[in-house]
């Protein structure tokens, strides 16, 4: 079972906290947060399944979830 947490400031999200981004209700990327710039603009995924480390911005109509799974994420 997932659940997951709107974050509208993205200055909250904390280093390896599990996190979903979509735009227009499609997810876009999903993993483990690596870091956010100060003012929030920015946001590092280490993303699974070999797609590596990726930066996006909260521009443009990305959201940012927490997600919350019952069961472990895979070791990346």
């Amino acid at each position: 079972m997932t659940i997951d947490e709107y974050v509208r400031d993205w200055t909250r999200i904390r280093t390896r906290e599990e996190i979903k981004l979509s735009r227009d209700n499609q997810e876009i990327a999903r993993g483990l947060a690596d870091g956010v710039t100060r003012d929030g603009n920015t946001l590092w995924l280490i993303q699974p399944a070999g797609k590596g480390r990726s930066m996006f911005t909260n521009q443009g109509g990305i959201l940012a979830f927490r997600t919350n799974t019952s069961t472990p994420s895979p070791q990346i």
